[in-house]
């Protein structure tokens, strides 16, 4: 739905995004009423409403519809020509389109918005299926055998619902072929403890630089999921739409855009959500690469050893000291060194003949053992070390390990 007292401003949105899909169905409101009263009607996927509304300003339309029931998790992109963005965000707003509206713009960040609508019904209907697996269980107490009988038949219909979701995930993620273009030699070892992950990479080139980042979002299954898909959702808003030169600088923004998106504030009793990353910017001109690191660091290997940048003590939203900046290290690289970014899954498994973790010691010294093997049979060793490490015991976190040789 479009809410704008515009008229060309709704008649140029319309044709941009009926032009870009005949799928969508374009419902108009000229005022914050008709606004709000049409999307309680009609529950729209998504809404753009443009902060300077007659009879109800977009803010109030916000918070309005942020307040109801049947509304509240609709997303609001907020349309505006000045830079009062934060004002929507702390009413609820998801995202936000500056005017004058350009047709890239409309169409990213609908796509975005459908994204993350797509992404919410899944897990609402996977929640649906659970509670629906658990009153059946208890009605049929009586019957041990039945009840067997309905926890395999749900779980199997549970599993359905959460390959689908992954399917959805493994497509917002960066396909390989745009992975392999920026990056010929590198692997990547993605072994999520269910079938959704809270570990997530992405990758961009601009000109002669290339951008990696992997990061480890809160929780895992559907919980560290859907923050995954929302922090693939904030960089590409942060990097494509901001001109951002330092890895500092993004992880900063990413920062605020988490805690605006999930109304942090600090307070008692809080869900402190968010991620932990590693996030590197490589310049193939100057042979330099530029780091910086929330939580997660950075190694590098060659046949000198192992270099390991340590990231800062930092994560991606709310904590004590947000306010703190990231840093950005600046590290001369050769071509053959090999990159790693990770997350904290694979040292940290419990398992081997003691049942005791992994630890970062001995995935240093895997790593270092390696060097000189292609990175085809990297992925190999790392793949089937961890699984013989924790043979018997159960996976506690998704695991990520991307490795990267420099040209």
């Amino acid at each position: 739905m479009l809410g704008d007292d515009s008229e060309l401003d709704l008649m140029f949105a319309e044709e941009v995004l009926k032009s870009h899909s005949e799928n969508y169905e374009i419902l108009i409101a000229y005022d914050g009423l008709e606004v709000c009263e049409k999307a309680i009607s009609q529950y729209p996927d998504i809404i753009f409403v443009d902060i300077n509304l007659p009879q109800m300003n977009g803010i109030d339309v916000i918070r309005f519809l942020k307040s109801n029931h049947h509304t509240q998790h609709i997303p609001l992109l907020v349309i505006t020509a000045r830079n009062n963005f934060q004002e929507a965000f702390d009413a609820g707003a998801t995202d936000f389109i500056q005017k004058p509206l350009t047709r890239n713009n409309l169409i990213i960040r609908t796509r975005s918005a459908l994204n993350l609508v797509d992404s919410y019904r899944a897990i609402e209907k996977q929640k649906l299926e659970i509670e629906k697996r658990n009153h059946k269980i208890i009605r049929q107490h009586e019957s041990v055998l039945r009840q067997k009988e309905i926890i395999n038949r749900k779980d199997k219909e549970i599993t359905a619902d959460l390959k689908y979701a992954k399917r959805i995930q493994d497509a917002i993620l960066p396909k390989q072929s745009l992975f392999s273009e920026i990056f010929p030699q590198h692997f990547i070892l993605n072994i999520p403890k269910h079938f959704v992950s809270g570990d997530f990479y992405w990758v961009e080139k601009k000109e002669n630089k290339a951008i990696i980042a992997v990061g480890d979002c809160t929780g895992h299954g559907v919980s560290g999921a859907l923050m995954h898909m929302m922090a693939l959702i904030f960089l590409n808003q942060v990097i494509k739409n901001k001109s951002l030169e330092n890895p500092n600088e993004i992880l900063e923004a990413l920062r605020d855009y988490v805690i605006s998106s999930l109304h942090q504030t600090g307070g008692h009793g809080e869900t402190h959500d968010g991620m932990d990353m590693a996030l590197c910017i490589i310049d193939y001109t100057h042979h330099i690469i530029k780091f910086a690191g929330a939580n997660n660091p950075l190694y590098i290997v060659n046949n000198k050893g192992l270099r390991e940048i340590k990231g800062d003590r930092i994560p991606v939203g709310i904590n004590f000291n947000y306010n703190k900046p990231f840093t950005t290290h600046e590290i001369k690289v050769d071509k053959g060194d090999t990159l790693y970014l990770f997350t904290d899954g694979f040292p940290d498994q419990f398992g081997g003949p003691k049942g005791k973790k992994f630890r970062y010691k001995y995935f240093k010294e895997l790593l270092i053992g390696s060097n000189g093997t292609a990175l085809k049979k990297q992925k190999e060793i790392l793949e089937q070390t961890f699984h013989k490490w924790k043979e018997g015991y159960e996976q506690l976190d998704d695991v990520l390990v991307v490795g990267i040789k420099i040209g």
